[in-house]
C-alpha cells in the first residue's frame, strides 16, 4: 500500500481512539465537558495547554500541581463546586499558571493554594463560600513561596478570609477586585518583600449577618505584616474603598508595619466606618500614610482614625508620615482622629480634622482612575 493510502486509515483510528478516550482535539487547547475529570485532563495533556471549561457544573473537581504554563479559561457560566467535600480547587506547586472566567464555590479549606513557583495570574474569578478554619490559615487564595503574582477583576464572599500571600516576592498585584463577607481578612500580606507590591482599586463590604460557617469576623481589612517594599519601589496601598466593620475590638481598615516591616505607602483610600482603626502604622521604618480619607460613626469599639506606635518591639520604628488626610473620626466621647506615641519619630502634616465634609455619603462618590 503507498504511503498515500495509509492516510485514511490512519486518520480513522486516530478519531476512534479519541472519540473512546473523550480527547478533545485542538493544537495546544482542549475542552472539559461537564462530567469531565479535571485532574486527569491535567495528567494527561502536555505543559502550555489551556483548558476550556465549559458552562455549567462541575461537581468534586480538583487540580493538583498543575502543569507548567497551563490555562484555565472558564465560558460564561462555569462553575467549579467542591461541595465542601474537596480541599481546594487548584492546589500544589505551580508555575506560570492563568486561571480565568471561573466561579469557584464550596471548597473546604481554600478555593485556590498554589506554592513554591510564580508568575500566576488570576482574573476574573467569582470566589464563595469557601475556606476552612478562623481565616488565619485559609481563606479564598493561599500563595506561599511564591514570585509573581497577579489577582485582578474578581469578586470574593462569604469566605473565611480573602487572599493571603506569604513569604512571596514582587511583583505582587492585587487590583480592581471587589468583596463582600469576607470573614478574618480580605488581604494579608505576611513577609512578602521586593518591588512592584501593590493592592489598589479594590472595594470591600461588611454586610448583614451571614458569613462562612466558623469564620472569623473582620479583623482587618488589609494587613502588611512584617513585608518589605525597596528604597525605590515601597509597598503601595492605594485607592481602595472599605465599609463597615464587625465586632473585632482590635480591627482596622488597613495595618501597617505590623510587628515591623519597611517601605510601605497607603495613599487615597477611603474606609466608612470600616473598623476601631481607621489606618494603624503598627511600627516599621519608612511607612507613609497620605490623602486618605477616613469616617466613622460612634459604635462600642470606635477608637483612633490613624495612629503611629511601636507595637513592634524589639523590630525597629521609625521615619512615619501622616499628611495630607482628611478625618472625621469620633469614638463615642469625642473626635479622636490622629494619635502617635512618638516613639517612632513621625512627620504630622496638612490633615484636616474633624473635616465636617466628610460623611458616609462619600461612599457613593468616591471615584478614582488608575494612575
Amino acid at each position: 500500500m503507498s504511503r498515500l493510502d495509509l492516510t485514511f486509515p490512519l486518520l480513522l483510528i486516530f478519531i476512534l481512539v479519541a472519540a473512546a478516550c473523550d480527547i478533545k482535539t485542538g493544537p495546544d487547547q482542549h475542552i472539559l465537558e461537564v462530567g469531565d475529570n479535571f485532574q486527569e485532563a491535567n495528567d494527561k495533556f502536555p505543559e502550555g495547554t489551556t483548558f476550556i471549561v465549559k458552562s455549567g457544573v462541575h461537581t468534586n473537581q480538583t487540580v493538583r500541581h498543575p502543569k507548567n504554563g497551563n490555562s484555565w479559561i472558564g465560558e460564561e457560566g462555569a462553575v467549579m463546586d467542591g461541595r465542601n467535600r474537596v480541599s481546594a480547587a487548584f492546589s500544589g506547586e505551580a508555575k506560570f499558571i492563568t486561571i480565568n472566567g471561573i466561579k469557584i464555590r464550596n471548597y473546604k479549606d481554600n478555593g485556590i493554594h498554589l506554592r513554591d513557583g510564580g508568575r500566576i495570574t488570576l482574573d476574573n474569578l467569582t470566589i464563595k463560600d469557601t475556606g476552612s478554619g478562623t481565616g488565619n490559615k485559609n481563606g479564598a487564595i493561599k500563595m506561599n513561596d511564591m514570585v509573581g503574582i497577579h489577582i485582578t477583576n474578581s469578586h470574593f464572599t462569604q469566605l473565611s478570609a480573602g487572599i493571603l500571600i506569604t513569604d512571596s516576592k514582587g511583583p505582587i498585584i492585587i487590583e480592581q477586585n471587589s468583596a463582600i463577607n469576607i470573614g478574618r481578612n480580605f488581604v494579608q500580606l505576611d513577609k512578602c518583600e521586593g518591588e512592584q507590591i501593590r493592592v489598589q482599586y479594590n472595594t470591600m463590604e461588611r454586610v448583614g449577618d451571614y458569613l462562612r460557617e466558623g469564620a472569623e469576623d473582620v479583623v482587618d481589612w488589609i494587613s502588611i505584616f512584617q513585608s518589605e517594599g525597596t528604597k525605590q519601589d515601597s509597598i503601595q496601598v492605594n485607592y481602595n474603598r472599605a465599609r463597615g466593620h464587625g465586632n473585632d475590638p482590635t480591627g482596622s481598615f488597613i495595618m501597617l508595619g505590623d510587628d515591623g516591616g519597611r517601605y510601605q505607602v497607603a495613599k487615597g483610600n477611603l474606609g466608612i466606618n470600616p473598623g476601631q482603626v481607621g489606618i494603624g502604622i503598627a511600627g516599621g521604618e519608612w511607612i507613609t500614610v497620605q490623602g486618605n480619607i477616613l469616617f466613622t460613626e460612634p459604635w462600642e469599639h470606635s477608637n483612633v482614625g490613624i495612629y503611629s506606635a511601636q507595637y513592634s518591639y524589639p523590630n525597629p520604628c521609625h521615619n512615619h508620615s501622616i499628611i495630607n488626610n482628611r478625618l472625621y473620626w469620633h469614638n463615642g466621647r469625642k473626635q479622636n482622629n490622629i494619635w502617635t506615641d512618638m516613639i517612632c519619630e513621625p512627620t504630622i502634616l496638612h490633615n484636616v480634622y474633624p473635616d465636617s465634609e466628610v460623611r458616609s455619603e462619600l461612599w457613593y462618590s468616591f471615584n478614582v482612575s488608575k494612575e
